[in-house]
C-alpha cells in the first residue's frame, strides 16, 4: 500500500546519512515523487538542502532537478538561501541566472548571491561558490 506523501516527508525531515550512504533518502525521494505529492513539499525538499549546506552528492542533484520541475518553486528557493543557505541551492540560484532568470519577485539574484557571500551564517564554500557566482553574473560597470 502506498504511503501518503506526509507519511514519507517525515522520512525525509529526519534523515541522516549512515556511513555516507545517501541511498535511503534517494529511495524516499522516488517514493515522493510517485506519490504525486512533491509538489506541496517544495520547503521540505529545500530544507534537505539547508540541513546538508556542504553537500553536492547525486541524491541532492536529484532533488534539484525534481524542484526545477515543479512550478513557481522560485520564491520558496530565494526565502531558503536567505534564511540557510546552502551549496544546492547557492547552485539552483545560479542555475536560474544562466537561464536568463534575474530576480525573483523584487529581489535581485545577484544581490542575492552577494548577500549570501557577506554572510556570517553560511559556510565558508557556500559564501565562495556565491561570490563565483555572483562576480560571473554582475553587470559590466556603465561607462
Amino acid at each position: 500500500m502506498a504511503r501518503a506523501p506526509d507519511q514519507i516527508i517525515a522520512d525525509i525531515r529526519t534523515f541522516e546519512p549512515t556511513g555516507g550512504n545517501w541511498l535511503p533518502l534517494d529511495a524516499l525521494l522516488a517514493e515522493l515523487w510517485d506519490s504525486g505529492g512533491a509538489g506541496e513539499h517544495t520547503a521540505d525538499l529545500l530544507s534537505v538542502f539547508e540541513r546538508f549546506p556542504n553537500e553536492d552528492g547525486d541524491v541532492l542533484w536529484g532533488i534539484m532537478h525534481g524542484l526545477e520541475a515543479l512550478p513557481d518553486y522560485e520564491p520558496i528557493l530565494v526565502r531558503s538561501v536567505l534564511a540557510l543557505p546552502s551549496e544546492m541551492g547557492v547552485l539552483m540560484v545560479g542555475r536560474l541566472l544562466n537561464g536568463g532568470m534575474s530576480q525573483i519577485g523584487t529581489v535581485s539574484l545577484v544581490e542575492l548571491l552577494r548577500e549570501v557571500a557577506a554572510s556570517a551564517i553560511a559556510p565558508r564554500s557556500v559564501r565562495e561558490s556565491a561570490a563565483r557566482w555572483a562576480r560571473k553574473h554582475a553587470e559590466p560597470a556603465r561607462q
